[in-house]
């Protein structure tokens, strides 16, 4: 994710997960459509894996309101990571896995779909 492309989108009403009422999301819609190359320290080149908007990826969020289940935990080296979690989504039947990090100031960011 790059700070510069990163936007802050606020949920129609809030959301209760894991104990955390989350209004907003945090998220770099470049890092969603494209993935993200380690090596390069950079967005993966090529054609984009999806075509979402930022309505779409707010939208896509949105869906863990009515989905009943219990995220995965994934361990993250960063130090400003709380906690990072799978949620499994969908967009059109297509089953999806949408990483998101509960950052320690507080903040939700969904770090990418895919």
């Amino acid at each position: 994710m790059k700070k510069e492309n990163i936007v802050n989108k606020k949920l129609r009403s809030p959301l209760l997960i894991k104990g955390r009422l989350v209004r907003d999301i945090w998220f770099d819609l470049k890092h969603i459509q494209f993935g993200w190359d380690k090596k390069l320290r950079d967005y993966n080149q090529g054609p984009p894996r999806n075509s979402y908007s930022e309505e779409d990826v707010v939208m896509i969020f949105e869906q863990l309101r009515t989905l009943d289940q219990e995220p995965s935990v994934q361990s993250s080296n960063l130090r400003d990571v709380e906690s990072r979690m799978i949620f499994y989504v969908y967009d059109e039947g297509k089953k999806l896995k949408m990483v998101v990090d509960f950052m320690k100031n507080s903040s939700t960011v969904v770090v990418t779909i895919y």
